[in-house]
């Protein structure tokens, strides 16, 4: 996974007038329980320490995280009137801009949230990963495929983005174990699928561009 800045201008004006009607909404009766999984409310420490790195490598799995703290925007329907339009316009402006073929994720955690260890198998690809907080205190996490190495990726203030490819059950060299964690502060990803490698390369190219 690389991370690389964002200074599209295009693209950040998409980005921040999504946001703002974001962080305008009274997000405090959010359900942000419900992608608990068995056990309930674990810490992220937990949910992106190694253990449970180990426990679910060691299970079957469907590639979709199995433990989540926060809410998944992609099925939650906002009471908002006013974000569910923003939500709309956000997929249309972005999947437009980047070519992608569907939006992956669409997370928005509250501080001490979290997504466990996943692989994403289940639905491989080019991906561009765009998170926001405020001060930058969250992470992304990930195991190399081929050295096992863990790597975390901590958060800058402000919108940051990371582009990877995650491998399919039949590419077992390249199965993309990873996490996040907001441990200490509210955290928003959009993830993003590009449906071919050159475009997602002038893609990458494009959000480093002034």
């Amino acid at each position: 996974m690389l991370e690389i800045k964002v200074k599209n201008k295009e693209l950040t004006s998409i980005l921040d007038d999504w946001l703002e009607v974001l962080l305008r909404a009274d997000r405090s009766t959010y359900p942000y329980d419900e992608g608990l999984g068995k056990g309930g409310l674990v810490t992220p420490e937990y949910a992106c320490g190694d253990e449970y790195l180990q426990i679910m490598q060691n299970k079957k799995v469907d590639g979709f995280p199995e433990k989540t703290h926060g809410i998944d925007l992609m099925r939650f329907q906002p009471p908002q009137a006013s974000l569910r339009e923003a939500l709309l316009v956000l997929d249309q402006r972005l999947m437009t801009w980047s070519g992608s073929r569907n939006n992956a994720v669409k997370m928005l955690y509250p501080k001490g949230g979290y997504m466990g260890w996943h692989h994403n198998a289940n639905a491989s690809g080019y991906n561009i990963l765009l998170s926001w907080s405020k001060e930058g205190k969250g992470f992304f996490r990930y195991q190399d495929p081929i050295t096992k190495e863990i790597v975390t990726m901590h958060d800058s203030p402000g919108w940051t983005c990371k582009v990877g490819y995650y491998g399919a059950w039949h590419e077992p060299s390249k199965i993309y174990w990873h996490c996040a964690s907001a441990e200490h502060e509210e955290r928003v990803t959009l993830g993003y699928i590009i449906p071919h490698e050159g475009m997602w390369q002038d893609m990458y190219e494009d959000i480093q561009t002034a």
